[in-house]
């Protein structure tokens, strides 16, 4: 029964379904009435089938929803055996929390059509929580009951980045005040990391040198028709969300999937990008445009590589007052003005040959 039930899962997922198997797909759209027409085809093979629901248990997901599986009672082995609705194998996943074996719908509501079931999962860590709000609780109760851990987890979801961009923040003040790294714009690489946290390193470095480049090319065209500056931004503007809207038909048509999340990248952040590089190309050459370019991705990606640091994030949420120790080391740093690190390299010459002063004449005797 469990192998016939794959087989029937298969036929109704298929591609190119057959024509009696598209005129039963035709009024059953979702993975979930796909589900239940699985089912009634089963009963009526006289094979006793099942709908269930899960939900999947991964690191944060705001609007989670409930997958559902087919089961297939087993009279030999008298189990009931689990067939995936997308495969048709027989399997449960390891990360799947069985929500409901019920075939009842989850919210049932009379007279309030607007009426619905939201779900969120958020990874939390249980016993450094109960020893946080004890250790507040012992203090004072209202502690608690004004912090972070009791708002709701989509609030918790957003302040979990939110907390983490004062890190990227004292990380670009340390290479560009203590190494002496150039970047453009101040806390730009900072806004290029939270985009690579959605669309992973690796795309995100190919996604960002992409648009920048086809914006440069276009940019350096727009220089021949000698534009005033704000009309000059807001055409670059315009043709960097077309090409990032082209970027991801693309991409969806390659069946390349990182590609659709460019359009969780800054706008106007690239956009000024490529402004203040193409003015930089045309003041002081390609080279220094380049260096900056690439002294702006490092930047990025040490920050994306820092802000990603678990258990980092988690002490930052749960002691959200260790900003303050980050807050007086960066005034600590602020008033540091001596060489960064990369001058010491860039000016070794005159600490190996140092100038010697010319010797100072003697002055002229006057006659008496």
């Amino acid at each position: 029964s469990a192998s016939f039930a794959g087989e029937l899962v298969r036929r109704l997922n298929a591609a190119n379904p057959p024509g009696e198997v598209a005129l039963l797909l035709e009024r059953k759209p979702t993975p979930e009435a796909r589900a239940h027409l699985a089912k009634d085809l089963l009963a009526d093979r006289r094979i006793a089938a099942r709908v269930i629901h899960g939900l999947a248990l991964v690191e944060t997901n705001a609007n989670a929803q409930l997958i559902p599986f087919l089961q297939v009672w087993d009279s030999e082995s008298h189990r009931w055996d689990t067939i995936s609705t997308d495969t048709g194998a027989e399997t449960w996943p390891e990360d799947m929390f069985l929500w409901s074996i019920s075939q009842k719908p989850i919210l049932e509501v009379e007279n309030n059509p607007r009426a619905h079931v939201e779900f969120a999962v958020q990874r939390t860590i249980d016993d450094a929580l109960a020893v946080a709000k004890g250790r507040l609780e012992a203090k004072d109760r209202n502690l608690v009951a004004y912090s972070l851990l009791n708002l709701p987890l989509q609030t918790q979801d957003v302040y979990r980045v939110l907390l983490m961009m004062p890190i990227g923040a004292f990380l670009l003040l340390i290479l560009r005040n203590i190494v002496g790294i150039k970047t453009f714009g101040t806390f730009m690489p900072v806004l290029v990391a939270l985009a690579f946290r959605e669309t992973q390193l690796l795309a995100g470095v190919t996604l960002f040198v992409t648009v920048v480049g086809l914006g440069l090319l276009v940019r350096f065209y727009l220089e021949k028709l000698r534009l005033l500056l704000v009309p000059r931004l807001t055409a670059v503007l315009i043709l960097v969300v077309f090409l990032m809207a082209l970027v991801s038909v693309v991409s969806n048509r390659l069946g390349i999937e990182q590609g659709l999340s460019i359009a969780l990248f800054p706008i106007v952040i690239m956009t000024m990008t490529i402004e203040r590089m193409s003015v930089a190309w045309e003041e002081r050459g390609a080279a220094f445009a380049m260096s900056e370019g690439i002294g702006t991705l490092i930047v990025a990606v040490l920050a994306f590589l820092v802000m990603n640091i678990r258990w980092l994030a988690h002490l930052i949420f749960v002691f959200p007052e260790l900003l303050l120790v980050l807050f007086a080391l960066t005034l600590l740093i602020g008033r540091y003005s001596g060489y960064r690190i990369s001058e010491l390299f860039r000016f070794r010459a005159l600490a190996e040959d140092p100038i010697t002063p010319a010797p100072v004449a003697a002055a002229p005797r006057v006659a008496d």
